[in-house]
């Protein structure tokens, strides 16, 4: 008789359990409906408690990993997206895209997330940007792969919150190289490819931090890398030694300097290097910085006084005159 009666007391526990949850469960015009219900402000005040204001949390953002944005053959090339909280389905933002440099090899796509990460608090989409590395395939393949992905951006503007009207690059090192390319290069059909056509690839403003520009003159001042050799991160993105005849035309192809000229429309530069750079010389900036200044294209060129290749760089005072400059290309 006892164990009938926890029998059923098992059982009614188990339908009562039902019935209660049941009561919660809603469909979606339940779930319109409840959400209009107003909330009173709790007046509980225990003792101890603190208590604050909410304030605009609008510098939140999220992060979308590992997004395919075009492919060859099996081989897929991906983005990272920092976006910024959603106040509505309708918003829509700048954009930042950023090359991380790897000497054009294979590139650690998460390793300036944490600083990029500021940008997307202050109302920026930030793109991190994969190419194919040099090991993979020579150039003019990286360009191609930055430009493809500003297509592709483009052609997903709405999806990602995007404005595509305001874009801007950043990069450094060898990103920073890359970057400058995208900027001087607009429409030159070298750096086309048939992927995420027919969106423009152009962009309204570059940040270059540190990178190569000639790189024939890399080798006339200190450095720990012989420039020259043939195994030289310069040498293998051309596919041969940079001071052989023979690649000269993938050289020029790779130099931004061939694509600056007097009346030829270029977005603004803004230029950071290290005084005391090991590994991109910092005549590599001056040479870019005084082609841009003598061609009467906008520029402006930071030198950082003891900052090296990186290390003393990535400083709040430096990001902020960064966010400063894309504020006033891109807002």
């Amino acid at each position: 008789m006892v164990e009938n009666k926890g029998r059923w007391l098992s059982s009614f526990s188990t339908c009562l359990l039902v019935l209660i949850f049941s009561s919660f469960a809603y469909d979606a015009e339940s779930q319109v409906r409840f959400s209009d219900v107003v909330i009173p402000p709790s007046l509980e005040q225990p003792a101890g408690m603190i208590e604050t204001v909410a304030e605009d949390d609008s510098y939140a953002a999220k992060y979308l990993p590992d997004i395919i944005y075009a492919t060859y053959g099996e081989r897929a090339v991906k983005l990272s997206l920092l976006i910024p909280k959603q106040e509505s389905a309708k918003s829509s933002w700048p954009l930042i895209v950023y090359v991380q440099g790897a000497a054009w090899r294979n590139q650690d796509l998460y390793q300036a997330l944490p600083q990029l990460a500021d940008f997307a608090h202050q109302g920026y989409v930030v793109a991190s940007i994969e190419h194919r590395p040099s090991s993979e395939v020579i150039a003019p393949a990286q360009v191609q792969d930055i430009k493809s992905a500003i297509r592709y951006l483009r052609k997903n503007a709405e999806k990602y919150h995007i404005d595509p009207n305001r874009i801007g690059i950043m990069g450094d090192s060898s990103g920073g190289h890359l970057a400058v390319m995208v900027g001087v290069s607009d429409g030159v059909a070298d750096f086309e490819t048939e992927d995420n056509q027919p969106f423009p690839s152009s962009v309204k403003a570059v940040v270059d931090l540190y990178g190569p520009t000639d790189f024939l003159q890399m080798h006339k001042y200190p450095s720990r890398i012989d420039h020259n050799a043939e195994d030289s991160p310069e040498s293998l993105v051309v596919g041969g030694p940079i001071q052989d005849p023979k690649y000269r035309a993938l050289v020029d192809l790779y130099n931004p300097l061939t694509y600056i000229e007097k009346d030829k429309k270029l977005p603004p530069f803004f230029i950071i290097h290290g005084d005391t750079d090991a590994l991109v010389p910092f005549n590599q900036s001056v040479l870019l910085y005084t082609r841009l200044r003598d061609t009467n294209h906008e520029v402006a060129f930071y030198k950082i006084k003891g900052a090296g290749h990186g290390p003393g760089i990535w400083t709040k005072g430096v990001m902020d005159r960064i966010q400063e400059f894309f504020d006033q290309k891109l807002k």
